[in-house]
């Protein structure tokens, strides 16, 4: 079943649904999609983005990147944008499976339903869904013809999410307690409903944003990702060795092989104060050792959302004068058109 999608609306020659494209024990997970009102039979690009959210905030239509919309709808590709599970109330493995999945229900299912056949699979995400994207990506049977990672939090188990003492934006700390008990990590008995979309009203007063300050606070990442209670500390002190095996997906720079990757492109602000630009440069250096055709933009200046906060605005078309790091942006644009040609 098609419902009508907002705010993918308004793009001309375009149609925006919202489609289920997973059924859990708690419900449906959606995702929308962005897609020619007319077609002429040929196969179809698709560029599937995973939002962000820190794996704890967010929905489909959270940060939205009009800028690879706009790049889609003027080009003739679909614009996917799917939902996943999130923490506390899921941890990181559900978040994985659910991205996955809705790469399998892009290749399997969205042609049937669009009644047009798929091309290339071009595959984004931004923050913790380059996470995803990254993952997905290495666990695909079928490849994507490219990843776009935007300022991606692709190290969970680096030094900014296993050492205590700093929030994110350069915010001041707060106390951690009554947070981290009101939000518990998933336990095994854990009988709290899975939760796969949160959109954000009030970033000041969110009680789950308040968790994610929390997280960076005390370096626990690792933790609510696993479910596993001081793993972020092991990490720390015994390095990637403590992370137990049946939890090793969850690190693709350490454990995943990368060697099968296509091209990829790292967008990430130098000065990000949310993601640190090494989460991208210790991935960059990784993927090339693996034989993987890496192209990076580092722009200065570039604040963690950057993209994101430009808003509605279609990068090719307009001056850009008020877009911070423009030019980044229209070339992972061209990393995207060159990919589909190669």
């Amino acid at each position: 079943m098609l419902t009508s999608g907002f705010p993918l609306e308004g793009f001309a020659g375009y149609t925006s649904k919202t489609v289920p494209f997973k059924t859990t024990s708690d419900g449906t997970i959606n995702a929308d999609v962005v897609y020619p009102e007319k077609s002429d039979g040929s196969p179809a690009v698709i560029l599937l983005h995973y939002h962000g959210g820190f794996l704890v905030v967010g929905d489909r239509y959270a940060f939205l990147p009009y800028w690879l919309v706009y790049a889609c709808t003027s080009r003739g590709w679909i614009f996917v944008t799917p939902d996943y599970r999130l923490m506390p109330e899921s941890t990181a493995h559900d978040a994985i499976q659910d991205a996955a999945d809705a790469y399998k229900w892009v290749h399997s299912s969205l042609p049937d339903l669009l009644g047009r056949p798929v091309g290339s699979i071009l595959l984004a995400g931004s923050s913790a869904g380059a996470y995803l994207a990254l993952n997905t990506a290495i666990s695909a049977t079928k490849k994507p013809h490219a990843l776009l990672l935007i300022y991606g939090t692709l190290n969970p188990a680096g030094p900014r999410y296993t050492t205590p003492g700093m929030n994110i934006f350069g915010r001041p700390l707060v106390e951690t307690g009554a947070i981290l008990e009101a939000w518990p990590m998933k336990a095994q008995d854990d009988e709290r409903k899975s939760v796969s979309a949160y959109p954000v009203v009030n970033p000041a007063t969110d009680p789950r944003l308040a968790l994610v300050a929390a997280l960076h606070i005390d370096a626990l990442f690792p933790d609510y990702m696993t479910g596993i209670a001081g793993l972020g500390r092991q990490i720390a002190t015994e390095g990637v060795r403590a992370i137990p095996e049946e939890h090793q997906r969850l690190f693709p720079l350490h454990f995943g092989d990368l060697s099968g990757l296509p091209r990829v492109m790292l967008l990430h602000g130098i000065n990000d104060t949310a993601v640190p630009l090494d989460c991208s440069t210790e991935a960059e250096e990784k993927l090339k050792a693996s034989g993987v055709q890496v192209l990076t933009a580092y722009p200065p200046d570039a604040e963690h959302g950057f993209d994101a906060r430009a808003g509605n605005v279609n990068v090719e078309t307009s001056a850009g004068d008020d877009v911070i790091a423009v030019e980044s942006l229209r070339k992972a644009i061209g990393f995207l058109e060159q990919s589909i040609a190669s």
